[in-house]
C-alpha cells in the first residue's frame, strides 16, 4: 500500500504542532533548536517522497518593530503558492514592553520592500520564487493572527496546525507588523513554496 507523500508531511506538522501544545518551549534558543529539529525531518520527507515542495526561512534579526512597515513580508509569484508554517518571535528589549503583533493579507503588491534572501532547508533546493522582505508599508486588509508578546525576553513560536497554514497564491502579499509598540524583536519565518 502506498501513502502519499502529503498525508505523512500532514501527520508530522500535526505531531510537531501537538508536541508544542502539550509542552510549549520555554525559551526562544529552545523554540529555534525544536524548529531546526523538526524541519529537518520534514525536509527528508520532501528531498525523497516530493522534491517540489521545499521549505524555506527567512529571518530578520534585532530590528525594532514598527506599526507601519512590516517585520517579515511573503508574496507569491505571480503563478505560484506558498503557506507559511511557522513563525518565532524572539523580543531583545531591555525593560518590560508588551507589543501586539498582526498578520494579515496586504493586497497583491509590496510597497517599499528590503528583500531577505529565503534560505533553503535542503541545499540541493531550487530558489524560492516569490518576494520576501521586510519594511514593506502596504495595507494588512485582513489580519489572520493577532499574537502578543513582551519584548523584555519573551517569545512566540507560533506552529499552524494541518489546515490552519497561512497560504498565499498569485501574487498575494502576507504582512507581519505591529499592531502596537516598537520594541527590538528577533523573528523568523518558515514556509513552503508550492
Amino acid at each position: 500500500m502506498k501513502i502519499c507523500p502529503d498525508i505523512i508531511k500532514k501527520e508530522l506538522r500535526r505531531q510537531n504542532w501537538l508536541k508544542e501544545l502539550r509542552a510549549p518551549s520555554r525559551c526562544y534558543n529552545e523554540a529555534v533548536d525544536r524548529s531546526m529539529e523538526f524541519w529537518t525531518d520534514y525536509e527528508l520527507v520532501n528531498r525523497d517522497l516530493c522534491p517540489d515542495d521545499p521549505v524555506y526561512s527567512i529571518i530578520n534579526a534585532g530590528t525594532a518593530l514598527s506599526t507601519t512597515a512590516d517585520n517579515l513580508t511573503f508574496q507569491a509569484a505571480a503563478a505560484g503558492q506558498g503557506r507559511i508554517l511557522e513563525l518565532i518571535i524572539g523580543g531583545e528589549s531591555t525593560a518590560s514592553t508588551v507589543n501586539r503583533l498582526q498578520i494579515g493579507r496586504a493586497g497583491t503588491s509590496i510597497t517599499s520592500n528590503s528583500a531577505i534572501t529565503p534560505q533553503p532547508f535542503n541545499s540541493r533546493s531550487p530558489n524560492a520564487a516569490g518576494t520576501y522582505g521586510k519594511a514593506g508599508t502596504q495595507t494588512i486588509t485582513n489580519t489572520l493572527l493577532s499574537l502578543a508578546i513582551n519584548s523584555w525576553g519573551g517569545f512566540i513560536r507560533w506552529v499552524a496546525g494541518p489546515g490552519e497554514e497561512l497560504y498565499y497564491v498569485n501574487s498575494e502579499v502576507i504582512s507581519m507588523r505591529s499592531a502596537s509598540g516598537t520594541a527590538t524583536v528577533s523573528s523568523t519565518g518558515i514556509f513552503e513554496e508550492l
